[in-house]
């Protein structure tokens, strides 16, 4: 009996873990692209677009998850999808090629799509509904925290000259314990149980498919944003890499430090309100990054917009799903694919502009994302009101 509980508590870090790998991977990736550039003697644009790989990957593994989860167990995706991202992380750096980079990242990226789909559903089979919201929540603290951890580690390393593929080498031993607790795990006690119908975008009210594309907005705005704040800072105020590199682990622990305050405030200004001052709040912070008077005020700033974004995402998806009384199969997959969706573009798309304008251009873009998030809310909200 003892032995059963044992496996079966393994199914929770599991969970957590996949997210951790997740943001592990995408949070370092505006420090890890300076370094790579001069590694591969290649412009800093060529090697940002093939970041891409990886998150036009992970786009591809959400979609595919749908799929996959009704055809193979958790078990069996779980240690399989991890077991192959770990192997390919800890390749990385033995191949001094940046199409065998780009390759790895696709594959790592299409895996952690898969594996977040599963971790979520894993989440809803293992708690009540009473339990449910608060660790979706806590799953977001873990993103966070994984996002500024790795972005210190990844630009303790670079300021070491330990390489740009050790800190993703260090994710790849992550996924490696992933594989091996799913191994040694129950997942006896959880079955993958019947949902509600699935509904077609189509029949949506008009409000949640607002709040659908202000995700998008949200993680385009925030991805071409964050990829390019260390080169900005660099260019625009001569900071440091440590300096630089640490703008990205400041945000990320603002967003850790507005998650926890969320999930109690609220509860006292409710979600609707919630969701309206934070894609104000959002734009106003990313502005205070963009006209920092100095080097030394970037710190400071990038923790106040990560804070400002009070769990935007997260909200939103709240305030849309009470549209519905049972939620549609593919209702909560669908908002996440809109979010993924930003992500999945957003170097392709701050690689041009970065071309063409420096990655001050890339910064403006993502402002601009954000005051379009802003009118978008707007237009949810009035959708809502007149309905």
């Amino acid at each position: 009996m003892a032995k059963n509980l044992n496996k079966f508590s393994f199914l929770t870090p599991v969970s957590f873990a996949c997210y951790f790998v997740m943001s592990a991977m995408l949070a370092p990736m505006g420090i890890l692209t300076p370094e790579m550039a001069k590694y591969f003697q290649l412009p800093i644009t060529e090697v940002a677009r093939t970041f891409g790989a990886l998150t036009v990957g992970n786009l591809v593994g959400a979609a595919c998850a749908t799929v996959a989860l009704t055809v193979f167990n958790l078990r069996s995706i779980l240690i399989s999808t991890y077991a192959v991202l770990g192997t390919s992380l800890l390749s990385l750096g033995l191949i001094d090629d940046l199409e065998y980079v780009g390759a790895v990242l696709a594959v790592v990226g299409f895996g952690c799509g898969v594996g977040l789909a599963a971790a979520a559903v894993l989440i809803t089979l293992r708690f009540s509904a009473s339990k449910k919201a608060s660790m979706l929540i806590l799953t977001d603290a873990c993103f966070s925290i994984a996002g500024f951890l790795l972005s210190w580690v990844a630009t303790t390393l670079i300021y070491f000259q330990f390489g740009w593929a050790t800190a993703y080498q260090l994710v790849g031993v992550i996924c490696v314990f992933i594989s091996i607790m799913s191994f040694t795990s129950d997942f006896n006690k959880v079955s993958q149980q019947r949902v509600e119908a699935a509904i077609s975008i189509k029949a949506w009210p008009i409000d949640a498919r607002w709040l659908g594309f202000s995700l998008f907005l949200y993680t385009l705005g925030q991805y071409s944003f964050l990829l390019w704040l260390p080169s900005f800072a660099s260019d625009a105020h001569n900071a440091g890499p440590i300096l630089s590199g640490g703008l990205v682990a400041q945000f990320w622990l603002g967003m850790f430090a507005a998650q926890l305050f969320t999930s109690w405030w609220v509860f006292r200004i409710g979600t609707e309100r919630l969701v309206g001052l934070a894609s104000c709040t959002i734009f106003l912070g990313s502005l205070f990054v963009f006209f920092a008077p100095s080097a030394e005020m970037l710190p400071f700033f990038a923790f106040t917009w990560g804070f400002l974004n009070f769990s935007f995402l997260k909200a939103a998806i709240s305030l849309a799903s009470e549209n519905f009384e049972d939620h549609p199969a593919n209702f909560v997959a669908v908002l996440l694919l809109c979010a993924t969706a930003g992500t999945a573009v957003s170097p392709l798309v701050s690689s041009s502009l970065v071309n063409a304008f420096g990655a001050l251009g890339s910064l403006a873009f993502g402002s601009f994302c954000y005051a379009l998030l802003f009118v978008a809310i707007l237009l949810a909200r009035r959708q809502k009101n007149d309905g």
